[in-house]
């Protein structure tokens, strides 16, 4: 190839090709560096809360389990409620 047909193909779709790279490049590393890590802090406060209401949900039924035996005691029930 001589160069006079060479410098349109390089300008033209070459020139495209790593303008799209470089595009892609970047859109990767914006979603690696700042995408990522704020869904994953998002996930982590979603989760923190679904084990803070698993606790109070395992709390309150052990709550209501001693409240339960405790009538079971008062009336003379032969069974254990749990």
């Amino acid at each position: 190839m001589t160069t006079e047909a060479l410098i349109p193909q390089v300008t033209g779709p070459a020139s495209a090709l790593v303008v799209c790279l470089l595009i892609g490049l970047a859109v990767y590393k914006l979603m690696k560096d700042v995408f990522a890590p704020m869904i994953q802090s998002g996930i982590n406060r979603h989760l923190d809360q679904v084990d803070g209401m698993m606790k109070a949900h395992s709390e309150e039924h052990n709550k209501i389990l001693e409240s339960l035996d405790r009538v079971a005691e008062r009336i003379n029930c032969p069974h254990q409620v749990h």
